[in-house]
């Protein structure tokens, strides 16, 4: 009972281990009990033996950065993924009146103008920074640098320059920003002001963030009855996709650094297009343009994965729509329908929507007074109010417009005509203060184990960095132990090679019928050999090194490290298939791929294959379309396959003949649960992160010909890391069926993965 509590971190441990262990023997329980609660649980035990200020991530105070910075210290933001400070640094250069009058040459001064310049780094830059660099230091002007880490090398010359000015004018300040990287210079950062911004970790800090840096006068810029509700509606998109990020890969499958900039952009797509309209004469919203221009094109312009493309398009569709100013249902963003005493509720906040007793509060704290007569007669005065919104933007406006379209508009977005624009920025504001904390992953339509595989990945990693800090030096008794571990592991890993397969007898052997797959199987064979050669060598040499025979390298004292705290040797990751498997679970893996190849030489093509066991799983795809495109006299460019989840759990449940067909096993179900008896997706159980999958069926088809209706296109990965920036990781699509809306099932991140972490 207590291991499956939702937070054993938070009740006592059963008898007697509530006496006998102490508070860190009890972190220790539960790192191996329910480690995605170890984060809390490390938490609680801070605050408790150090206090909370500890664990609560200090605010970022510019004017203090600024009276501690001098014109000889840089100071360096090393940032998070989606933090960028560019603007509060300009509204900071405001506050110090950073708009002076600069002398020139000559001594006489210039028109007022800004002195702060911002230079985004990157090939070419260098001579242009330098010479904005000795302007800045001579004139008393600020300089921004933004994405130092595109440049190395200037870096190095930078510092430099700064070494060799040693009396800049007493203005001048130099700011810089970086992501953290190993190779930054360590002297300049040793001289610099260190400041680490991290960007809001919850939906509603990052909505508050967005509005707290709006400029009160951007609701003055469109008169549309919509415009500030639209303004809403983009800024809760904005921020869902940024709080998607910390769930890591179940999120985005990469990582984007969606920042204020794309906001903002769009907001300004936004008034073009409203006012556009109100120049014709008449309030229609051209959603279509909307989404593409914002969902395509700003924000879709920094996605490079077309999965996470689909998954802003359905974001983009679920809130873009004239749905959301419907009269007679109210739109909810997300409305939480179960029975839990704490209800979320997000909405679309309308001032009429508080004019009752018990919600006028909220008007109160935004300090919204209404005249009666608009609160009670705003419908008879609308049509009078609507003409002369329109009248006023037209361009030729010489005669009052009659007929109005406004009621596809709800009333309570035609109710903000009759107040002005200043007050929609602290109104939104008062809302959002009264919004949760914490919001669970529901909200973004992810199912609530989201949180879980976020929690236990977050767990790995912090586990992963103690290990790298631990001490290398160690006294001589434990140090004949540890090497007595690692020579017992050489020699247990040393028998799990198996001896390279004679690669010339097998072409002879498939010599008479060169098959695709023939193909596959020599190319698998001659990586397969390269890896056990390289395993081999470097298991022995090892051995040799442990026993003074020969000296230590750098290779091999890294290897002795990755086996001593049982991970994969680097130099093995280059020669074998993607894996985040530990070296024990890995080797189990390599002794069953090695079978699996054994299987295939021996008894020809397999009736059932496992794409984890193979170096390039894709390849094997490919003849199996190429097979099929030679029997059925297709053009192999119009060729494509699609995929069939049987009830047959492995081979032995096969009741059918399964002449010529691909059945693929292994593969493992993420983000959803596959229902066997109704043969489509699910939701999944709690705390079940992923599910093995039956048998799947691979059918070659023309690509004319399928039909895809209610089948989720699902990206299948090598692993849970799902794919990087340049592609690696996605082997190929599968179909699966589902009875629900493909989009709940995009939004929950739903994919097929080859192996598993464990």
């Amino acid at each position: 009972q207590w291991a499956e509590h939702d937070q054993p971190e938070n009740i006592a441990l059963p008898k007697p281990f509530d006496i006998l262990l102490n508070d860190f023997e009890k972190l220790m329980l539960i790192r191996c009990f329910s480690p995605n609660r170890i984060i809390f649980a490390i938490n609680k035990y801070i605050t408790k033996i150090m206090g909370e200020k500890y664990i609560i991530p200090p605010t970022v105070y510019f004017d203090s950065i600024f009276e501690q910075s001098t014109a000889q210290i840089p100071v360096i933001f090393i940032l998070s993924p989606g933090s960028d400070p560019t603007n509060d640094i300009q509204k900071l250069a405001e506050r110090k009146n950073q708009i002076r009058k600069i002398p020139t040459e000559n001594g006489l001064a210039n028109e007022e103008q800004k002195t702060i310049r911002t230079l985004a780094m990157g090939q070419g830059q260098e001579k242009l920074a330098l010479q904005v660099l000795h302007t800045a230091q001579h004139q008393g002007t600020w300089l921004l640098l933004q994405n130092c880490h595109l440049l190395l090398p200037f870096l190095n010359e930078l510092e430099k320059e700064l070494e060799i000015s040693t009396k800049p004018h007493p203005d001048f300040r130099l700011w810089m920003t970086t992501e953290p990287i190993e190779k930054f210079p360590i002297g300049l950062l040793q001289k610099s002001y260190k400041v680490v911004i991290e960007p809001p970790s919850t939906l509603k800090l990052n909505l508050r963030s967005i509005f707290v840096n709006l400029n009160i006068q951007i609701f003055s810029d469109s008169d549309h009855p919509a415009y500030p509700c639209m303004i809403f509606i983009l800024a809760f998109f904005h921020a869902i996709i940024l709080d998607r990020r910390k769930y890591n890969k179940i999120g985005w499958s990469c990582t984007y650094d969606f920042n204020e900039s794309d906001f903002r952009v769009s907001v300004d797509i936004l008034k073009h297009y409203l006012n556009m309209n109100l120049e014709h004469g008449n309030l229609d919203i051209q959603w279509s343009t909307l989404r593409y221009l914002i969902g395509e094109v700003m924000y879709g312009g920094r996605v490079i994965d077309s999965y996470d493309r689909r998954i802003i398009r359905t974001y983009m569709k679920e809130y873009f729509g004239d749905f959301v100013f419907d009269s007679v249902q109210q739109f909810h963003f997300f409305i939480d329908i179960t029975t839990k005493p704490l209800k979320y509720d997000y909405f679309i906040p309308e001032i009429r929507d508080f004019l009752s007793a018990k919600q006028r509060w909220l008007l109160k704290e935004a300090n919204i007074s209404i005249e009666p007569q608009i609160e009670y007669n705003f419908e008879k005065l609308l049509p009078n109010k609507i003409s002369d919104l329109l009248q006023h933007n037209m361009e030729q406006s010489n005669s009052p417009i009659k007929q109005i379209d406004y009621k596809f508009l709800s009333k309570n977005v035609l109710f903000n005509q009759f107040f002005h624009y200043s007050i929609f920025r602290d109104f939104y504001l008062t809302y959002i203060d009264q919004l949760p904390l914490y919001n669970p992953p529901d909200v973004l339509g992810l199912h609530p184990n989201a949180e879980i595989n976020y929690l236990t990945k977050t767990a790995h990693e912090i586990y992963s960095n103690m290990i790298m800090i631990q001490p290398e030096q160690y006294d001589i008794d434990y140090g004949s132990n540890r090497e007595q571990l690692i020579l017992s592991l050489i020699d247990d890993i040393l028998q799990q090679i198996p001896p390279k397969k004679d690669f010339n007898l097998l072409k002879q052997k498939f010599q008479q019928r060169v098959t695709p797959l023939t193909i596959v199987l020599l190319q698998e064979i001659q990586r397969f050999n390269l890896l056990t050669s390289i395993m081999w060598k470097s298991m022995n040499e090892l051995k040799q090194a442990l026993n003074g025979q020969i000296n230590f390298s750098f290779q091999l004292d890294e290897i002795n490290k990755d086996l001593y705290h049982g991970q994969i040797p680097t130099l093995w990751k280059s020669y074998t298939p993607q894996t985040k498997k530990s070296l024990a679970n890995w080797i189990e893996q390599f002794r069953q791929r090695n079978q699996q190849y054994d299987k295939w030489i021996q008894d020809g093509e397999l009736k059932v294959i496992n794409l984890s066991g193979l170096h390039v799983p894709e390849s094997y795809l490919a003849a199996i379309m190429q097979i099929a495109a030679r029997k059925n006299q297709w053009s192999l460019d119009r060729t494509t396959f699609y995929t069939h989840v049987t009830k047959w759990q492995n081979i032995n449940d096969i009741d059918e003949p399964i002449q010529n067909t691909c059945l693929i096993e292994g593969l493992y179900l993420e983000g959803a649960r596959w229902d066997i008896e109704n043969n489509c997706l699910i939701e999944q159980t709690n705390k079940q992160l992923i599910q093995m999958m039956p048998l799947i069926k691979i059918i070659p088809i023309e690509t004319n010909r399928i039909n895809m209706n209610n089948y989720l296109a699902t990206p299948v990965y090598i692993t849970s890391d799902r794919r990087n920036a340049m592609g690696i990781g996605f082997v190929f699509e599968a179909s699966l069926y589902t009875k629900k809306d493909l989009s709940h099932w995009i939004l929950n991140g739903v994919c097929l993965l080859l192996n598993t972490d464990s």
